[in-house]
């Protein structure tokens, strides 16, 4: 085996598992629907007059929250132990300081701040190989 096979066939690897994480288009890119796509600056008008608009948002975020619970990693709820209210503080903290960004961009940004600290299982769940056990044994005396 030549050394640019050997480096293809180590570095084919890391590609494919960095692939599926990336869910961006070759320029980093991706659609974005609803008031995703609004910037910052609209998100916190529509906060400030309350009722439909605000509601908007609030249902596109936790859309977006239910689908990276769904879709992350080791992910059942990705804000952790923190509440609703406190994420919708920290998104206007975000948006007031950057006001010309895009309401699903600060929300990315969020998640990744969140994602260390997210848990990764429904509480009261054992996981990994001990939520497996042996049924051949029969109910135990």
């Amino acid at each position: 085996m030549n050394r640019t096979s050997l480096f293809s066939l180590l570095l084919l690897p890391g590609l494919m598992h960095a692939l599926p994480s990336a869910a961006r288009d070759m320029d980093d890119q991706y659609a974005v629907f609803g008031v995703g796509a609004e910037n910052c600056a609209d998100y916190l008008v529509a906060r400030d007059r309350g009722g439909a608009a605000e509601r908007w948002y609030h249902h596109w975020l936790a859309g977006y929250l239910s689908a990276v619970n769904n879709a992350g990693a080791s992910t059942y709820n990705i804000l952790g132990n923190k509440s609703m209210a406190d994420i919708l503080d920290w998104l206007e903290g975000y948006c007031a300081a950057s006001p010309n960004v895009n309401f699903a961009n600060a929300v990315t940004d969020m998640v990744t701040i969140l994602y260390e600290d997210r848990q990764n299982m429904a509480p009261g769940k054992q996981g990994g190989w001990n939520k497996f056990t042996d049924q051949s044994a029969g109910p135990s005396p």
